[in-house]
């Protein structure tokens, strides 16, 4: 299996084809990432800088609940409707991903609307991939956190020797959940470039990623680690790109906070402006990249050559007077 074709060729095609990029942002499967927080060190503690009364704390969190239960309600309707639209946009983009760079891999001629066209055909089965996916994961956080939950209610009731046992429990179950989360993140992997470039359903998705990870274990394994190894490469190469950037805005906004300057949100603001679409853009690039890889490798793992998988396009749409 040539594992150095994969990665040279994942960063071609990803350099070439700059619509994954923008794909790749919203299809919910990241290669690596970092976050960052911004936050001033210089916080004022109450009125005076007087320390908080921690003693009246859940009476007034209980009261202002009380007071904006409608508010609450209102921003959990939002924020519901958003979760499950972005929910449907992430699988869309899944399928137009994988199918792009399966295509780009082909040398075949594709484009950001033929992905899309077919991210929408497959969308139904990789909702479905997922929800299937969550509900494998559910058992194993419903036991996690019961344990957490008694061990800090053994630690909280000073029964030690209980919290003891839990704790030599928690670790047996943390390092066998720890080894089946790895287990759902290769049926993710593989599963969803099954639904996509072999036409499957939900289920013989996860069966053929299952198969599939048995049968070619060693290849997996092999090429999860060298995708590490090239997510800590590209990880520390973004991160000096964006450093280049953010250092000098962050000194320019200390300068200005610290010396009472009216620019400091200027600089703010301006500074937001910057980093947020280089951000981006620097995501967007190591999850296509990430993405292109996996498929590549999916296209090989049965084979040491890229299979010639036949080029199925969408249905085309349905015009208005065929009603």
């Amino acid at each position: 299996m040539p594992y150095w074709e994969i990665v040279t060729r994942s960063f071609t095609i990803a350099w070439r084809h700059k619509y994954l990029w923008l794909l790749a942002v919203f299809a919910g499967e990241s290669g690596g990432g970092a976050s960052f927080n911004y936050s001033s060190p210089y916080q004022p503690v109450g009125k005076g800088n007087n320390p908080p009364d921690f003693a009246n704390l859940p009476q007034q969190v209980t009261t202002w609940l009380s007071q904006n239960i409608g508010l609450l309600v209102a921003i959990g309707v939002v924020f519901l409707i958003l979760a499950i639209g972005f929910f449907v946009l992430a699988a869309v983009c899944e399928g137009a991903l994988v199918r792009g760079s399966a295509e780009h891999d082909a040398n075949r001629p594709f484009g950001l609307r033929m992905a899309w066209r077919t991210g929408v055909s497959t969308m139904g089965v990789i909702i479905r991939f997922r929800l299937l996916l969550i509900a494998l994961t559910l058992p194993a956080a419903v036991v996690v956190a019961a344990i957490v939950g008694g061990l800090v209610f053994a630690i909280l009731s000073h029964a030690y020797g209980l919290a003891a046992v839990l704790g030599f429990i928690g670790l047996v179950v943390f390092l066998a959940v720890f080894v089946f989360v790895l287990y759902l993140g290769f049926l993710d992997r593989l599963g969803t470039r099954a639904a996509v470039l072999e036409q499957v359903g939900a289920r013989a998705a996860l069966v053929r990623g299952h198969r599939l990870l048995t049968k070619r274990l060693g290849r997996v394994l092999l090429v999860w680690l060298l995708s590490i190894a090239v997510g800590i490469a590209v990880g520390i190469c973004a991160a000096i790109v964006l450093a280049i950037v953010v250092i000098p805005i962050t000194v320019a906004g200390i300068a200005a906070y610290t010396t009472g300057s009216a620019l400091f949100w200027a600089v703010v603001i301006v500074g937001t402006v910057i980093v947020l679409p280089i951000a981006l853009v620097v995501e967007g690039f190591i999850n296509a990249q990430s993405s292109t890889y996996w498929t590549l490798a999916f296209r090989r793992l049965e084979t040491d050559q890229a299979p010639a998988y036949g080029y199925i396009p969408a249905a085309p749409p349905v015009s208005p007077s065929a009603s």
